[in-house]
């Protein structure tokens, strides 16, 4: 059987989540747009919000768009906040949000569900969706790609739970590449490896296929929902979204294979936390002190870092990611 390179996979993955999941073509920017009516948000970190809106999986700068979920709200005018409680009922004109900062996809079947049981999807509701990265954290140890499959599963059975009910934009970003977390990286020199490095290799084989074999989520993900929703030329309720070639090259440097690609993003640390203290406790009061980045020699801090802490992405990394895919993926899916 040919085996495809990583490059290929990439291009085919982008035309996968551009094309197969929400029909190919130009963008429709003019003809129906998306204005959403409410915004509800599901899954992990990297939309997770207090009730004031600030982000507390990553480093909580107080300000309302700092995760990717967040940031994606912002644009469309809304401010992203913490459910008020499970039975909420969601008002028009307003954007809610049922992550936590730990969910696995399971866990966001859950959120899925408690929102399901109070509230019925409006055909221009936008609902964001990103989950998968903690069960890949979780599966990397022992290379679990049963955990991995399961997952895919569930978190495929909660979104047709919700595209079921009346749900018609569904936007589902797939996780990002774990081997890339400070826990997992095992660099050459400068850097100390991480905690998890001796798994590095099974983070990113459960992140995503580099050969034939469909065990990443990623894969697995994009596998069961091509299935269960076919590629139509009419709409179609989800835009699944994979960040895996962009969130390598915010994070390349010559230790991951990558050549210092980071600083065409206006990154300055690629693979350092930045905060002191774990989240959810990181505040700009309690970040690591700033100092000279060993691949540039340039300065930086958590402005223009990717990782607050762990597997957690700083508001800049995460407003990167956001405007990444209001600004390609929406655009080519016809939503904007």
């Amino acid at each position: 059987m040919t085996k495809l390179s990583f490059s290929t996979l990439m291009r085919i993955a982008a035309l996968m989540a551009a094309c197969v999941l929400v029909g190919c073509g130009g963008a429709s920017s003019t003809v129906n747009p998306l204005t959403p009516t409410r915004i509800i948000a599901f899954g992990d970190s990297f939309s997770t919000v207090d009730t004031s809106g600030y982000a507390t999986y990553s480093v909580n700068t107080s300000e309302t768009n700092a995760t990717i979920a967040s940031r994606i709200a912002t644009t469309y005018g809304f401010t992203l906040k913490y459910r008020a409680s499970a039975s909420a009922v969601i008002a028009s004109g307003t954007a809610y949000s049922y992550a936590t900062g730990t969910a696995t996809s399971s866990d966001t079947a859950t959120q899925i569900s408690t929102y399901l049981t109070y509230n019925t999807p409006g055909a221009s509701d936008l609902f964001i969706i990103t989950a998968g990265t903690q069960d890949i954290i979780s599966a990397a140890p022992t290379n679990n790609t049963t955990a991995i499959a399961t997952a895919a599963t569930a978190l495929t059975a909660a979104i047709q739970s919700l595209t079921n009910a009346g749900a018609q934009y569904v936007v589902v970003m797939q996780p990002i590449n774990v081997a890339r977390t400070p826990p997992f990286l095992a660099l050459n020199g400068v850097r100390p490896a991480g905690t998890n490095a001796s798994y590095n290799a099974y983070a990113q084989a459960l992140s995503y296929d580099s050969g034939t074999a469909c065990q990443s989520f990623s894969c697995l993900l994009s596998t069961k929902l091509n299935a269960a929703y076919p590629a139509t030329s009419s709409h179609q309720p989800i835009l699944l979204v994979d960040l895996m070639s962009y969130f390598n090259l915010i994070t390349g440097t010559t230790n991951t294979g990558s050549a210092n690609t980071f600083g065409t993003y206006g990154v300055t640390n690629p693979d350092l936390v930045v905060c002191s203290t774990a989240v959810p406790s990181c505040t700009t009061s309690t970040l690591a002190t700033t100092s000279t980045n060993q691949y540039t020699s340039t300065s930086w801090d958590y402005t223009s870092s990717v990782f607050a802490y762990d597997y957690y992405t700083t508001p800049y990394a995460n407003r990167l990611m956001g405007d990444y895919i209001y600004s390609y993926n929406f655009y080519r899916a016809g939503w904007r």
